[in-house]
C-alpha cells in the first residue's frame, strides 16, 4: 500500500470519528433537554392539579369539622348539618350517634329502618381515628356515582360521628382533562393502588395493575412530594411515570406519558445527522485525495 493510500485511509478514518463524536453529542445533547424538558412538564402538571385537587379536599373537611364544632351547643342540629351541605357542597350531611341515632339535613329523610350508623365504616373510622377521615372511594347508592364520605367524631354528651357525602365527579373530570405531550394522561387512584379516575371508561375502582399491565404500584405507596419520574413498560410499551401524594387524602395522583412519542423529535435528528455526515464524508474524500496528491506530488 502507498504513502499516499494509507494517508487518505487515515485522513478519512479520521474524518469519520470526528464527524460521529459531534454527531454523537449532538444527540444526546438534544436526548437530555428532551427529557429534562419532559420530567418539568411532568411536574408542573403534577404540582399544579395536586394543589387544586388539595383545596378541593380541605374546603371539604373544613365544612365537616365546622358541623362538628357546632353540634354540640345546638339544640337543633338540623341547620347546622344543612349550613355544611351548603359549605361543602355535598349531596347530604347527617350526623350520627351512639345510641344509633341518625339524623339528615333534610327535616323529611328518614334513615332505612334497623339502620345502625355505628356499623358502618365512616363511623368506625373516624370513632377510631378520633379526627377527620376520607372514606375510601365507592359508589353512592343514592346517586350511583363514585363519591366518598368525609366524617368527623362530634364530642357532645351522645358520642356521635358527623358526615358528607360527596360526588367525585368534579376530580374526576379534572384528572381526565390533564394533557401532556407524548400522548400523556393522568391517573388518580388510592395508594393500595385502587383507581379512582383514569381515562380508559368504566375503570374506577379496579386495581391499577389490572388496567395498566407493568405499572409497579409500589411507587404508589411510597410516593411523596419529591417528584421523580420511572420508566415502566406499561402493557410492553415503555412510559415515563411520576407519582405525587395529594394532601388530606389517601390519594396518588400519577403523570404518564409515553416515552417513544416524546422522544420522536431525536429520530429526525438522528436520520439527519446521518444523511449530513454520508454528505461531508462524500465531499471530505475527494478533497483529502487532491490535497494528499498535491502534497506528495514531486518536486
Amino acid at each position: 500500500m502507498s504513502l499516499k493510500q494509507r494517508l487518505f485511509i487515515f485522513n478519512a478514518v479520521l474524518l469519520m470519528i470526528v464527524l460521529g463524536v459531534l454527531s454523537g453529542i449532538a444527540y444526546w445533547q438534544m436526548h437530555m433537554e428532551i427529557v429534562d424538558g419532559v420530567r418539568q412538564e411532568i411536574k408542573t402538571a403534577a404540582n399544579s392539579n395536586r394543589n387544586v385537587m388539595a383545596h378541593w379536599i380541605a374546603q371539604r373537611r373544613a365544612a365537616i369539622e365546622a358541623v362538628a364544632a357546632m353540634l354540640p351547643l345546638a339544640d337543633d342540629p338540623i341547620p347546622f348539618l344543612q349550613a355544611g351541605r351548603d359549605a361543602g357542597n355535598f349531596f347530604q350531611t347527617y350526623v350520627g350517634t351512639e345510641d344509633k341515632r341518625m339524623v339528615y339535613h333534610l327535616v323529611e329523610k328518614k334513615p332505612f329502618p334497623d339502620y345502625d350508623p355505628t356499623a358502618r365504616p365512616w363511623y368506625k373510622q373516624a370513632s377510631e381515628e378520633k379526627g377527620t377521615v376520607i372514606t375510601p372511594p365507592y359508589i353512592l347508592a343514592t346517586t350511583n356515582s363514585l363519591g366518598i364520605t368525609v366524617a368527623y367524631p362530634v364530642a357532645s354528651q351522645v358520642p356521635g360521628v358527623v358526615g358528607g357525602d360527596i360526588s367525585l365527579e368534579e376530580i374526576i373530570q379534572l384528572v381526565n382533562a390533564i394533557e401532556l405531550r407524548g400522548q400523556g394522561y393522568a391517573l388518580l387512584s388510592t395508594r393500595d393502588g385502587i383507581i379512582v379516575a383514569h381515562p380508559t371508561p368504566h375503570s374506577e375502582l379496579k386495581p391499577v395493575a389490572e388496567v395498566m399491565p407493568g405499572f409497579d404500584v409500589s411507587i404508589l405507596k411510597t410516593a411523596d412530594d419529591r417528584i421523580n419520574v420511572h420508566e415502566f413498560n406499561i402493557e410492553d410499551v415503555p412510559k415515563y411515570v411520576a407519582a405525587l401524594p395529594i394532601p388530606g387524602a389517601d390519594w396518588v395522583l400519577c403523570i404518564v406519558v409515553d416515552k417513544a412519542s416524546v422522544l420522536s423529535p431525536l429520530r429526525s435528528l438522528l436520520w439527519g445527522l446521518v444523511f449530513v455526515g454520508l454528505a461531508i464524508a462524500a465531499i471530505g474524500a475527494p478533497v483529502i485525495n487532491l490535497v494528499l496528491s498535491k502534497l506528495l506530488r514531486p518536486q
